[in-house]
């Protein structure tokens, strides 16, 4: 593997809960050289671990022992070595990282170095599932590949124009203040690219509408409010615990449940913690696997699974719901990630019966959907009901290219 001074080939690396996606990017002219996801990485699922690794469109799958994302980055740069044998193009001259939260000590894109991996080091526990992870592969490329320069790109940035009504939490304002207890929201590189992408395909200027975007994940899921361009609200809080029924998170939750499990099972704060972030959601309800697209699989037979996608779906309709009526009715829906643009059923669970917010889903394209953007709602749909991959990739190595140059 042989870096080239200047010409802007960069390793994006964009960790989810139980994937890590990666790309190698020309830029300034962003073309794509290498993409790849590792998925079920880490995790208890009925599935095996396994890495799609594409270069200059040829493609192939590995099944792969991925115990953590470290083992997926190393088999992902094992896979890029062999193709730099073959193809001159499959180089790289920087990592680029997606990482969670940067609670207040960071504010914009950021070099890497000794003092910020130290930084870095003092975040991990405002995101326990993605920080550490996201970490873990800084630190690694720090001791393994030092020559080439890193990057940080913070989730959180796209939503600081969340108004304080939505953002600010019912506590004590010096307590507040002093942690810095407020909602800060994430997926932002996600909803702002396809906030982007679902405006262009339609011919509109971005900065005029009203949307709802859902990024679902089978690891992470948050849906956004955006208005004329702006995150106003965010389902995810001060952490991304808030929110909707993940994989192994809670979501929204009565506080006073945890604080009832705390004192009659007397656990720690850590336990807590690992029961809420890590044994809970899908897995916790399903318990066979924390893959939305497994229990969806069971449904006819497993009645637990059948309540799994069921509190999945309701919890994205509530929110669908709420930001309608802030907005008051939106001008796009927005379905992105694996499980948003990659399982049609989830699609038509959520929108089934909202014609009274303007939502009317086409049956028809929304099942035969394979690829791309598109709009799957009916013709007489208020709003329009849109199917965008996310593209989390481009949008960070933009930014790590404006450091660069």
């Amino acid at each position: 593997m042989r870096s080239r001074k200047g010409s802007g080939h960069i390793l994006v690396l964009n960790c989810g809960s139980s994937s890590l996606k990666y790309k190698i990017i020309a830029m300034p002219e962003e073309r794509e050289i290498v993409s790849g996801e590792a998925e079920r990485v880490g995790i208890k699922t009925q599935g095996t671990a396994s890495v799609t690794h594409t270069v200059l469109g040829a493609r192939r799958v590995i099944k792969a022992d991925l115990p953590d994302h470290t083992a997926a980055l190393k088999q992902a740069l094992s896979m890029i070595r062999e193709d730099a044998k073959e193809h001159k193009d499959v180089y790289f001259d920087a990592f680029a990282h997606r990482y969670v939260h940067p609670g207040r000590l960071f504010s914009k894109t950021t070099l890497v170095t000794g003092p910020v991996i130290k930084k870095l080091k003092e975040t991990l526990e405002l995101a326990p599932i993605h920080n550490p992870i996201s970490f873990g592969l800084v630190e690694f490329c720090d001791e393994e590949y030092k020559r080439y320069p890193q990057y940080v790109i913070f989730d959180t940035a796209f939503h600081k124009t969340i108004p304080d009504v939505y953002a600010s939490y019912a506590l004590p304002l010096k307590l507040a203040k002093k942690y810095g207890l407020r909602k800060v929201g994430f997926h932002g590189i996600s909803h702002k690219y396809v906030m982007h992408e679902a405006a262009r395909s339609l011919g509109r200027d971005y900065k005029t509408q009203k949307i709802i975007s859902c990024h679902l994940g089978t690891g992470g899921s948050s849906v956004c409010a955006i208005r004329d361009g702006r995150s106003i609200n965010n389902s995810m809080g001060f952490t991304p615990l808030e929110g909707l029924m993940m994989n192994t998170r809670s979501g929204d939750l009565d506080l006073g449940v945890v604080l009832y499990i705390m004192f009659k099972e007397n656990i720690s704060p850590e336990n807590a913690e690992e029961i809420l972030n890590k044994k809970s959601g899908v897995l916790g309800v399903f318990n066979r696997s924390s893959d939305l697209r497994d229990a969806i699989g069971a449904m006819k037979t497993d009645a637990k699974a059948d309540m799994a996608f069921n509190m999945y779906v309701k919890r994205v309709r509530s929110y669908i719901g709420f930001y309608s009526l802030i907005l008051k009715k939106a001008d796009i829906l927005i379905f992105t990630d694996s499980l948003g643009a990659g399982v049609p059923v989830v699609r038509e669970r959520i929108c089934h019966n909202l014609e009274s917010l303007g939502i009317a889903i086409d049956k028809d394209k929304n099942n035969s959907y394979a690829k791309g953007t598109a709009d799957i709602s009916l013709p007489d749909s208020g709003t329009r009901i849109l199917v965008v991959p996310t593209d989390e990739e481009i949008m960070i190595a933009r930014e790590a290219h404006k450091e660069m140059t």
